[in-house]
Order: C-alpha cells, then structure tokens, then sequence
C-alpha cells in the first residue's frame, strides 16, 4: 500500500469516527432501538487508525515496523 492510499484510508476512518460519534450522541428514543453499535465500531476505527498511523511512519522512516518476539505470543 502506498503513502496516498495510506492516508486516504486514515482520512475515511477519521470521517467514520466522526459520523459514528455524532450517531452515538444524538438522544436516545426509547421506541426506536439503536441498531448499530456505534462505540464498538469506534473502537474499530481507532485500531484501523492506529494501524494505518503505524503504517504511514514506517513509509516515511524507510524503517519496517519489526515485532518484538519472532514466533507468536
């Protein structure tokens, strides 16, 4: 994945989050149930945005991002 396509995608997972947070502050009517659950999917969208961050610092450092341990937990 390249730097733009990189970036976009932390651009629409931020736009995401916003609609998300605004759906999930809006008052709660007690006859119509929310059908989504907007703070898992926030939850989502922060570790896609971390991910992405991560991503796009390893790009611009020409350093790949290496785990600490080589073989699983």
């Amino acid at each position: 994945m390249d730097l733009y396509t990189a970036l976009g995608v932390m651009a629409a997972t931020a736009v995401l989050f916003a609609v998300c947070y605004i759906q999930d502050h809006k008052p709660v009517d007690v006859a119509k149930p929310r059908m989504l659950p907007y703070r898992l999917i926030m939850m989502v969208l922060i570790v896609a945005f971390l991910a992405m961050a991560a991503h796009v610092i390893s790009l611009l450092t020409g350093h790949p991002i290496v785990p600490r341990r080589k073989f699983g937990l």
